[in-house]
C-alpha cells in the first residue's frame, strides 16, 4: 500500500499509470480510495480514466466519488475518461439504489450530447443497469449494433450482454456483429454478449465462429458463451 501511494504521487507518468492500473482489481483498493479519488484529477488522461474504472469496481463504497465522476463525464476532453466515468456511475448506482436518481441527469445528458459514440453507448448501458427505462435503453443500444465503427458495435454488444436476458431480443443483431468482426479481442467480447443474452438460436452462429477461430482467448469466450 505504501509503495502504491508513493507511485501515485510520482512525477513520472508511466509510474502513476502502473500504480493506478494495479488497483483495478486489488484488495488494496478500498484502503486507497482517497488516493484513487485524487487520481481522478491527475494531469494524465489515462490515469484519470483508469482511476474511474478502479473506483467503479468498489460499488457502494465509492458513493462519495459520484460528484467527481459526474464532472469527469461532463467535461474531460479525453473520451476514454468519459467512457470509464459513465461505466463507473452505472456500477456504483447499481449497488447503491438510493443514489440512482442523482445519476440519471448526467448519464442521460451523455447519451444525447457526448461527441463520442462509445461514451453514449456506455451511458445508455449505465442507465439500464440503474433500471431506468430499460426497454428504451435496449432499443437505443440496438441502433449502435449497426454503427460504422467496429469498436462501437462491440461496445454496444457488450452493454447489451451486461443486461442479460432482458436484451435477448438483440441477439440476432449481435450474431451479425460477430460475423462481421475482424478483431479477435472484440470477437471474444461479442461472443460473451451472446452467451449473456441467452438466446438458444445464437448457438449455431457461436459454434460456427468457434470452428473458424484461431485466437485462444476468443475461443475461450465462445466456449463460455
Amino acid at each position: 500500500a505504501a509503495k502504491v501511494k508513493a507511485d501515485l504521487r510520482s512525477a513520472d507518468v508511466a509510474t502513476r499509470q502502473g500504480a493506478i492500473r494495479s488497483l483495478v482489481h486489488s484488495d488494496l483498493s478500498p484502503k486507497l480510495f482517497a488516493e484513487m479519488r485524487t487520481a481522478l484529477s491527475d494531469q494524465d488522461g489515462e490515469v484519470r480514466s483508469t482511476a474511474a474504472t478502479a473506483i467503479g469496481n468498489l460499488g457502494v463504497d465509492a458513493v462519495t466519488a459520484i460528484p467527481q465522476l459526474a464532472a469527469q463525464l461532463k467535461s474531460v476532453a479525453m473520451k476514454e475518461a468519459r467512457e470509464t466515468a459513465a461505466r463507473a456511475l452505472g456500477r456504483i448506482g447499481k449497488a447503491a439504489k438510493e443514489e440512482r436518481q442523482s445519476l440519471v441527469s448526467p448519464l442521460t445528458t451523455a447519451t444525447k450530447e457526448d461527441a463520442d459514440p462509445v461514451t453514449r453507448v456506455v451511458a445508455h448501458g449505465a442507465l439500464a443497469m440503474l433500471e431506468i427505462s430499460v426497454d428504451e435503453q435496449v432499443v437505443s443500444l440496438r441502433k449502435y449494433l449497426h454503427h460504422d465503427e467496429a469498436l462501437v458495435r462491440m461496445k454496444a454488444s457488450h452493454a447489451l450482454g451486461m443486461l442479460g436476458l432482458v436484451a435477448k431480443s438483440a441477439a440476432p443483431e449481435i450474431v451479425e456483429v460477430l460475423k462481421q468482426e475482424t478483431d479477435s479481442h472484440r470477437r471474444g467480447y461479442v461472443a460473451r454478449a451472446l452467451g449473456s443474452t441467452g438466446d438458444p438460436a445464437s448457438l449455431p452462429a457461436l459454434q460456427a465462429a468457434l470452428e473458424r477461430e484461431t485466437d485462444a482467448g476468443a475461443q475461450g469466450e465462445m466456449r463460455g458463451a
